[in-house]
This record gives C-alpha cells, sequence and structure tokens, in this order.
C-alpha cells in the first residue's frame, strides 16, 4: 500500500501528484551540475527518473522481496531491455519453448540480426533436467515463464535455481500469471523477475507498462540500457500502475476464487475436452499459494466452435490482453501465438479450440452462467 509513497511537506496528499513533466527546472547552473551527478538522476528528465515512476518501481521491489526494480514503458520493452543488457555478442541463452508469442518473436528478431547470439528452445519440464545433467553447456542466462501462456505450465523454480546456482548462471522468471501475490521467484533464486504491468499489476486494463525486480548491480545495467535505449514510463501511466498495485492482493484474491469455480465447472461440462488451471497441477500448487486467475480450456469441435463460443458470450468480453478486473477470453491461435505456424503451435500443444481466460472480479455465479450459456 504504502511502499514508494513517502510524504513530501509542505502539503503532505494522501495521493501521490502526478509528475506530468519532462524536464525538471533549477534555480542555478550549479544545482543543475549537482543533478547530472546525483546516483539516482532524481528531479531532472523524466527519460532518466520521475518520482511516480520511482514509486511503482519501489512497490514491485517490495512485493517481490527486491532490492530494486526498473520500470518501462511496456512489458515487452522490460523484456527485451533485461535480455539486451544480460545477452552479448555470442552467448547461448537456454529458453522456455513455452513462452508468450510476443517474446518468442522478439527472441527471433534477435538471433536473425545478431547470428551470433544462439537460443536453444528447451520445452518448459525439461529445462531443469538439462541443467542438472550439464547438457547446456556454454550457456549464459535462462529464461521462462511460469506458469506459461497460454496452457498455464509450470516448472519446478527449486530445481531450476539449484542449477543455476551450481552453474552461477542468471536466470529471468516473467511472473506475470502469478504475481507476486501468489508467487516470487526470487525466493528460489531467480536473478530477475519480470511482469507486463499493463496486465495484473496494473489491474484496470487502462495502462501498458513493463517492470523488472532484482538485485541493485545487475538492475543498474538494466536501468543505463533503459535510459539509453528511451523506453520510459509515462508518469501519468505510473500513477494509474501505482493506483492499481494498491488493491493487487485484493483483486488477486476474489479473481482466484472465481477462477478456481470456474475450471471446476468447465472440466464437468460435456462441451470441454481439457481444462489447464494452475490450481489442479502439483507443481504449480508447491510454489503458488492459490492457482490464480488464469486458465485455459479447450472445447469440441476446434476453431468454428471455439468462435461460436466467444459470440454466444454477454457478461465476458472478447479481448487480446488479461489481468484486469473484468473477464476476458480470447483464441491464442489467432492472436497472442498467430505469428507461430500451425505446426509449431500444434508441437506446443496450442490447439485452434483453446480459449484462454482472464477471470475476473464479477460474480462468480454470473459468469459461470455465461459460460454454461455460451456453451450449450
Amino acid at each position: 500500500m504504502h511502499a514508494g509513497e513517502r510524504q513530501r511537506p509542505p502539503h503532505q496528499p494522501a495521493v501521490l501528484p502526478i509528475y506530468q513533466t519532462a524536464p525538471f527546472s533549477f534555480d542555478s547552473a550549479a544545482a543543475l551540475d549537482d543533478g547530472f551527478h546525483r546516483a539516482d538522476q532524481q528531479g531532472l528528465y523524466t527519460r532518466y527518473a520521475n518520482p511516480n515512476i520511482q514509486v511503482v518501481e519501489e512497490k514491485l521491489a517490495a512485493l517481490e522481496g527486491a532490492a530494486s526494480a526498473v520500470a518501462f514503458a511496456s512489458g515487452m520493452a522490460a523484456i527485451s531491455g533485461t535480455l539486451s543488457t544480460v545477452l552479448h555478442a555470442g552467448d547461448r541463452l537456454l529458453a522456455a519453448a513455452d513462452l508468450y508469442g510476443g517474446t518468442s518473436g522478439w527472441l527471433a528478431w534477435l538471433v536473425e540480426r545478431h547470428p551470433s547470439v544462439v537460443v536453444d528452445w528447451v520445452p518448459l519440464d525439461d529445462i531443469a533436467g538439462r541443467l542438472e545433467a550439464g547438457a547446456a553447456t556454454g550457456t549464459r542466462a535462462v529464461y521462462l515463464e511460469t506458469p506459461t501462456n497460454p496452457l498455464l505450465r509450470s516448472c519446478d523454480l527449486a530445481r531450476i535455481g539449484e542449477a543455476c546456482r551450481r552453474d552461477d548462471l542468471p536466470w529471468m522468471v516473467d511472473n506475470t500469471f502469478a504475481t507476486p501475490i501468489l508467487q516470487r521467484p526470487l525466493e528460489f533464486g531467480a536473478t530477475y523477475v519480470v511482469h507486463s504491468a499493463t496486465k495484473y499489476l496494473g489491474g484496470h486494463s487502462d495502462v501498458t507498462a513493463g517492470i523488472v525486480a532484482g538485485p541493485d548491480e545487475e538492475l543498474e545495467s538494466v536501468r543505463r540500457t533503459l535510459r539509453l535505449a528511451g523506453g520510459c514510463l509515462d508518469p501519468h501511466a505510473a500513477f494509474l500502475l501505482a493506483r492499481g498495485m494498491r488493491t493487487l492482493p485484493l483483486r488477486i484474491a476474489r479473481q482466484s476464487e472465481n477462477a478456481a469455480r470456474l475450471a471446476e465447472r468447465l472440466a464437468a461440462h460435456p462441451a470441454v475436452e481439457k481444462v489447464y488451471y494452475p490450481g489442479n497441477d502439483p507443481v504449480a500448487r508447491r510454489q503458488m499459494s492459490a492457482g490464480g486467475a488464469m486458465l485455459a480450456f479447450e472445447v469440441a469441435g476446434g476453431l468454428p466452435a471455439a468462435n461460436a463460443f466467444l459470440d454466444r458470450l454477454e457478461l465476458v468480453k472478447i479481448m487480446p490482453s488479461l489481468g484486469g478486473v473484468e473477464t476476458g477470453a480470447v483464441l491464442p491461435a489467432v492472436t497472442s501465438h498467430k505469428a507461430l505456424s500451425a505446426q509449431r503451435r500444434a508441437e506446443l500443444g496450442i490447439r485452434d479450440g483453446l480459449i484462454r481466460m482472464s477471470v475476473g472480479i464479477e460474480s462468480g455465479a454470473d459468469l459461470e452462467a455465461d459460460l454454461v450459456s455460451a456453451l450449450a
């Protein structure tokens, strides 16, 4: 609630004001010079730092149990900015094959333009074994997300942490779906934890942002990349994000409760072939405090049946993002993973009839009635 929101006299507003400015002004040339020599470069230029941005960074650091955090203009900016800092020419990245389509696309773009960088794609379930067996020789870093998008698969963070610690490998976890309320990868030894703050951290589908947390020294290098590349968060967006983060635990509790109810109901429905939900996964249950607010399911009849289901929904929104207070549904095969070939989607288990659902805070009974009606 209060992380980063220190009282600022003389007026001491209950809510942090929006510092909607690009540059800050100074009383003298000497004060300007001092500003450029400050380590945090606060009160200088918003591309370097801004009070609103600092608040969200301190909030996520507190939530994840990190020394510090760096905010970006989007989740993909946070992911690409951090990986650009970690990877150098000739490096090998061990990456989970089960990644968000945007992340996979950026890594493919990176390899295409910088062939000396190698990405080894490994199924999420095989990452720990590959590292333990020493089969990742030459690897510079490890990147994964858990639970995954869109099939909600989880991996054993404790095993991966032990293996990476033994080989002194930095590793990065996309924790967007779980949020720090349900899972804290840094406690398992992760070097970096990244979020698309557009999703659950913001929570109201009205802001685009990304943020990465981790140790001070490593984050300073990431911050330098941000300042050079210019992918800074806007002060007003940071204000909205800070507002959303205040209610994160309350929203996640209600959304997880609703998602568990819907997962159980869908699993019993004859029109549903399979349900994916972290609450049903023993690995996820060991490291997450609840099942979370995301679920996915396959309807019988493939893409035509999935499209018909979406068209019959009345309460649930059809939208290509997630994590808001409203429930939304989407078809990954034609949205987040559309850029992948049909063969590649099949290899990953992303079938045409798969529906990904982000469960909101509405009445659980109303949501259940809407799904049952649309499946009828």
